[in-house]
């Protein structure tokens, strides 16, 4: 599996499944937002973390993915994912928050996308077992850095990959990832380019933080 960041929450994931390549893409974002989304990303896949397409840069997005806005189980070219919303939570609004587990070339990856609250049971059940977890860190409209730590501490991934905190270029006023990391308390931390790992690679015992570069 190869993991890319282009910024905010909008995450790359290539990976090999039963013989044939699939890429995963989350939330593309406009161009209005201070950071231009890359033109030539084509996924297969292609999850929203909230209800409202509006939100989102669809029209930057390559190639006719299959679009994971709604809750439920779904199994595209071999790669399942499970697009998780708890009901209970705000059901008059028109359109919520989903949070996403996949399944990657064995590995367990959890996206919370642009999540802002703490997870609630339900959902810490759904995400049991998780290899790599993807959480927003930088405050704003999004969970802050100990609100992130805190979550951490529910899931207890192997690897974290911190995701819509402060570079420059972008507008939102947000916390950097060395905040998050304070947060922490102990941070084991990598700093990549992109995350390329198989499931013998995982750590056995201590977390990784690993910090992307934007692709």
């Amino acid at each position: 599996m190869q993991l890319y960041w282009h910024g905010y929450s909008s995450v790359r994931i290539e990976a090999k499944i039963a013989e044939q390549e699939v890429t995963l893409l989350t939330d593309p974002y406009e161009n209005e937002s201070g950071l231009r989304f890359p033109r030539t990303v084509a996924p297969d896949i292609l999850l929203l973390s909230n209800q409202d397409k509006k939100k989102f840069n669809l029209e930057g997005v390559q190639g006719t993915p299959f679009v994971i806005a709604d809750p439920g189980e779904y199994e595209v070219k071999g790669l399942f994912v499970q697009s998780i919303q708890d009901e209970s939570v705000d059901p008059t609004e028109k359109f919520r928050p989903l949070i996403f587990r996949a399944v990657v070339e064995g590995m367990s990856v959890a996206i919370l996308g642009q999540l802002k609250r703490k997870l609630t049971a339900f959902e810490i059940e759904e995400l049991d077992d998780v290899d790599v977890l993807l959480l927003p860190v930088g405050g704003g409209d999004v969970m802050d850095s100990k609100l992130a730590a805190d979550t951490i501490a529910d899931i207890e991934p192997r690897i974290v990959v911190p995701l819509h905190y402060d570079i420059p270029g972008i507008k939102a006023k947000l916390a950097d990832v060395n905040t998050f990391c304070k947060s922490l308390g102990v941070c084991k931390r990598q700093d990549l380019n992109k995350l390329k790992i198989t499931k013998k690679d995982l750590p056995a015992e201590d977390l990784l933080v690993t910090v992307l570069e934007r692709a």
